[in-house]
């Protein structure tokens, strides 16, 4: 009898907590819907000169092992990440201003160079609708609209 008892009450138990956990609300028509989670911003760091310059650097070694591999789609997404997500102040932009456009043109030329800048493994899986998606999304960051006009990319003809 107490075994049963005990069962029923964590069985209970568990239901209410699945129930609970399920965090539905109802809208003016009486349905039930899901609540959605809302973006909640970070607090982020605004980097100073040297730490902009750290992140360049990390950055730099991080690009230089994806070329030898021929992983553009990660070069591509850990720039967006590193570099144009980063909260950087207007000093720290004109100190490091050749570095960032050293990155800068190393990423633009291996996006759409295509194989001839890269050997890797990767590169040779990679298709031209990749190439275009990749291309798309390095063309609508901040940094390309800022510096779009710093290296002029001319395909070398055989």
């Amino acid at each position: 009898m107490k075994k049963s008892r005990k069962l029923i009450g964590t069985v209970l138990l568990l239901m209410s907590i699945s129930y609970i956990g399920n965090a539905k609300t109802t809208n003016e028509t009486g349905k039930n819907q899901n609540v959605k989670k809302i973006n909640v911003p970070k607090n982020i760091k605004e980097l100073n000169s040297q730490e902009y310059a750290q992140v360049l650097s990390n950055f730099q070694k991080k690009a230089e092992k994806y070329l030898e591999t021929g992983d553009k789609i990660r070069l591509v997404d850990d720039y967006i990440n590193d570099i144009e997500n980063a909260k950087v102040s207007e000093k720290a932009l004109e100190d490091n201003k050749k570095a960032d456009m050293e990155v800068f043109g190393m990423v633009e030329v291996a996006i759409f160079m295509k194989n001839t800048f890269s050997d890797g493994a990767e590169t040779k899986k990679l298709t031209a609708a990749d190439y275009e998606r990749i291309q798309k999304k390095f063309a609508s960051t901040n940094k390309f609209k800022q510096l779009e006009g710093y290296v002029q990319i001319q395909p070398i003809t055989q």
